[in-house]
């Protein structure tokens, strides 16, 4: 339901709307009941906000149960303040303050699940550029699964250091085997500072043509690929393909970053246009050696003539003398 890159989509969504909320938390949705006292709902929304700006955004809903069902809503005011500024208030706390917006939904007929004087507020966060965001209590949170959770120090530096490049880049690349030119391999590269992390690498649909691939072998499941770790693996024999020209395939990918953001990846693989020219047998270096010993002989044909028509000139030369 939530997308973090388009945050105001949830000024569109009425009380209706509420039941297309998943039926339970995961990375992008964060609920807490009517019944959560003021306090330890501003304890819980800071930790929220720290937690999804530096996990690439999130939801979070108060007046929920943890189905992400309406159970009777939360007070409009907190003493004196009303709710939306409260909010604000709350996320001050909050260093450094990141992007987000908020919605609120009162009910809206008889039959609602949402008690008068009472509403459910929503809000989103979007994806963070400025992380890492430390909470009121001075932790900084990451979202972990359905789960707010503590930032272990290692993963703080690493999200100081996502301040440059923060996404990793991946890309791939098709090659001859250095120690064996019949072996074509692919190459899963990152182009970027930060690595990737838990990496699966899958195939859905392997050409019949690429005997060397199994179903069996996917998905692969690679820790770590990054600038100086690259990850490749064979795929075929080139003196086993008919026709490797024609022959294309899609590898889906699917990895982490370090502050535990998920990534899907589609590579369109093709031997035509990414590989080139490629010798398939020992016949085609013997083919290559004879044309290029033409091309020599072709050469000799021409020089002779030429060297015979310089000695000409040099006889001419010396006869004049």
């Amino acid at each position: 339901m939530f997308n973090p890159k388009q945050p105001d989509d949830i000024l569109n969504i009425q009380e209706q709307d509420l039941l297309r909320l998943p039926s339970e938390e995961d990375d992008w949705h964060e609920y807490k009941s009517s019944s959560t006292t003021d306090k330890e709902l501003g304890k819980k929304l800071c930790n929220a906000a720290s937690g999804f700006w530096n996990s690439g955004g999130g939801l979070f809903v108060a007046g929920v149960n943890d189905k992400g069902e309406a159970d009777g809503g939360i007070s409009l005011n907190v003493k004196r303040t009303s709710r939306r500024d409260w909010i604000d208030q709350q996320l001050a706390k909050v260093t450094p303050l990141g992007s987000y917006v908020v919605k609120k939904i009162e009910t809206g007929n008889e039959n609602s699940d949402i008690n008068s004087n009472t509403g459910v507020f929503l809000v989103a966060f979007s994806q963070s550029e400025i992380s890492p965001h430390m909470s009121q209590d001075h932790c900084y949170y990451i979202r972990n699964g359905a789960h707010t959770v503590r930032c272990k120090h290692f993963l703080v530096e690493a999200l100081f250091a996502r301040q440059g490049l923060r996404t990793p880049v991946i890309q791939h690349i098709l090659r001859r085997k250095s120690n064996n030119n019949r072996v074509i391999e692919m190459g899963i590269i990152n182009l970027s500072p930060t690595p990737a992390l838990n990496v699966s690498i899958q195939i859905d649909e392997i050409p019949k043509s690429l005997e060397a691939l199994s179903p069996i072998l996917f998905p692969l499941n690679i820790p770590i690929i990054s600038e100086k770790f690259p990850f490749f693996f064979d795929i075929a024999l080139s003196n086993f393909l008919e026709d490797y020209t024609k022959i294309s395939f899609q590898v889906s990918l699917n990895y982490r970053d370090t502050a535990q953001k998920s990534y899907d990846k589609l590579l369109n693989v093709d031997l035509g246009s990414q590989l080139g020219p490629i010798l398939k047998t020992d016949q085609g270096m013997e083919k290559i050696e004879s044309e290029l010993s033409k091309i020599s002989k072709s050469l000799s044909d021409v020089k002779t003539p030429i060297e015979k028509q310089l000695k000409d000139i040099a006889k001419q030369i010396k006869e004049k003398r």
